[in-house]
């Protein structure tokens, strides 16, 4: 399931990781004598703006970036580039093999699951922005071969979630608005680069692809500045914050209708594109501060802060053109544990609470990943996490390690057959967890290119898992509580532009 954060995911998630479609050179066109001349003053400069309001941290946003978009250049033609329209969805149905709907396996303690014939919901995500530029723009005078004003951007982002138990009822159906931003650049002649924002906006989010996990992901609302020049490297920051309400859990007897409000503050500071080892290195550093105010009986959430430092080490062209690894190294502490913007939550007594965030807390967290087409016939996407969390300083640390792969095999430029593997192992003392649960998957897919992230794919599935004795019962939903394994079938698209 993609963050609503995504993109979806992706996801993706845009976003937000996209097209796979040929480029303008691969596709023959007659064109009269004069398409033959150098490209129009206007398009070098809507060129340029789009170069700089360019998001590339996401997996989706790199596949889209492999190839030129044929379909979207021809819409942006009828539309006189008046708006840019993206997107992500999937959507499919799936049931058990109790006769139940599908539900998603996903061991308890982890932070994702595998997702190939693992989602148990429609998720989509509608995004329309616009780059703007006003200087000259009505003088036929103008010099348009270069940018020589302030440029902006408006993004919009809509999305959808609709889960298979509750297939396309609009009761059921979220309606979210995880963008709304407005950004402005090209104000100093001395930083052309720089810009402003503020707004809700997917702020530099790092995913894995297959377990749809963004693990670095600092979304919300508030503004900053970045794409600050320094030599080879690049700096921005940022102050985001994230609103919520919920019981106080750390009362004797917790009221989850008794609500208090909850805000967090994140300071975020990034340095990035830093060349390192044949490709390029992201680092952070957040200061985080969370606040409550007060419940109906007066009560009150002790604030808290902590800060976190996270490392991504990206290479680009990674055994392929359209191949890309991933390492990254997290630390936090206090509620900069989270990596993201907001909070915790966990489940008591039927309730779901803000987790507090002890001062003694701590979160570690290694990943390593990649996505690669090595071959016209074959392509694949591995991925190892091992995390250590402690929740507060007189408790035990909780362990999540997981490790899997999707290799495809082309056997078509537009047929091909998808494996997922993916183990997870969970390890919990606190609440006497401990066991591991194996998931697999096949899918047979009909796909737009032999690459592996490809999009438009549409596939059916057969998935099957398996779990630890110490795991039953929180599993696969209702349909498999006194069970230690289950299997899921269907069909899905996926597609994002």
């Amino acid at each position: 399931m993609a963050s609503t954060t995504a993109a979806a995911e992706p996801s993706a998630e845009d976003t937000s990781v996209h097209a796979d479609t040929a480029t303008a050179a691969e596709v023959p066109v007659a064109a009269p004598a004069e398409a033959t001349a150098a490209p129009t003053r206007e398009t070098s400069v809507d060129d340029e703006m789009s170069a700089q309001f360019e998001e590339h941290t996401e997996s989706r946003h790199q596949a889209v970036a492999q190839r030129k978009r044929i379909i979207a250049e021809r819409v942006e033609k009828v539309l006189s580039n008046f708006v840019e329209i993206g997107g992500y969805f999937r959507a499919g149905y799936g049931r058990n093999g109790q006769g139940g709907p599908m539900n998603g396996f996903k061991a308890p303690g982890a932070a994702a699951k595998y997702r190939l014939g693992n989602e148990a919901e429609n998720y989509g995500e509608l995004i329309l922005g616009k780059n703007m530029y006003l200087p000259g723009l009505f003088s036929p005078k103008a010099d348009h071969t270069r940018l020589d004003g302030p440029i902006a951007r408006v993004q919009l982002r809509v999305s959808f979630f609709n889960p298979y138990d509750a297939y396309s009822s609009a009761a059921s159906t979220q309606v979210g608005l995880p963008e709304a931003w407005a950004a402005i650049g090209n104000i100093f002649k001395a930083q052309p680069n720089i810009k402003f924002w503020a707004g809700n906006r997917f702020y530099r989010r790092h995913d894995i692809h297959i377990i749809d996990f963004f693990h670095w992901d600092m979304s919300g609302g508030g503004g900053g500045v970045e794409d600050i020049t320094v030599g080879p490297v690049k700096l921005a920051l940022a102050w985001i914050g994230v609103g919520s309400t919920s019981g106080l859990s750390y009362l004797p007897q917790p009221q989850p209708e008794n609500r208090a409000g909850f805000s967090k503050s994140n300071v975020d500071f990034r340095i990035y594109e830093i060349p390192l080892l044949a490709g390029t290195l992201e680092a952070g550093f957040t200061y985080a501060h969370s606040e409550s105010g007060q419940d109906q009986n007066g009560h009150q959430a002790p604030d808290s802060h902590g800060f976190a430092f996270n490392l991504v080490h990206t290479v680009p062209n990674f055994l392929s053109k359209d191949g890309s690894n991933k390492f990254t190294f997290q630390y936090g502490l206090g509620s900069a544990k989270t990596f993201t913007s907001g909070f915790e939550t966990f489940q008591q007594d039927g309730a779901t609470y803000i987790r507090p965030d002890d001062a003694g807390s701590y979160r570690f967290r290694v990943t390593e990943s990649f996505v690669a087409s090595p071959s016209r016939y074959f392509s694949v996407g591995p991925v190892v996490v091992a995390q250590a969390t402690q929740y507060s300083s007189d408790t035990r640390p909780q362990y999540w390690v997981s490790a899997g792969v999707r290799p495809i095999v082309h056997l078509h430029d537009h047929f091909n057959i998808a494996f997922e593997g993916g183990l997870d192992w969970v390890d919990d003392q606190e609440q006497d967890l401990n066991g591991t649960l194996l998931k697999l998957t096949v899918a047979p897919q009909i796909s737009i290119d032999r690459l592996f992230m490809s999009r438009p794919v549409i596939r059916a599935f057969f998935t099957y898992a398996h779990w630890s004795d110490e795991l039953q019962g929180q599993v696969g939903g209702q349909d498999h509580l006194n069970l230690q394994d289950g299997v899921n079938w269907g069909a899905q698209m996926e597609a994002w532009w």
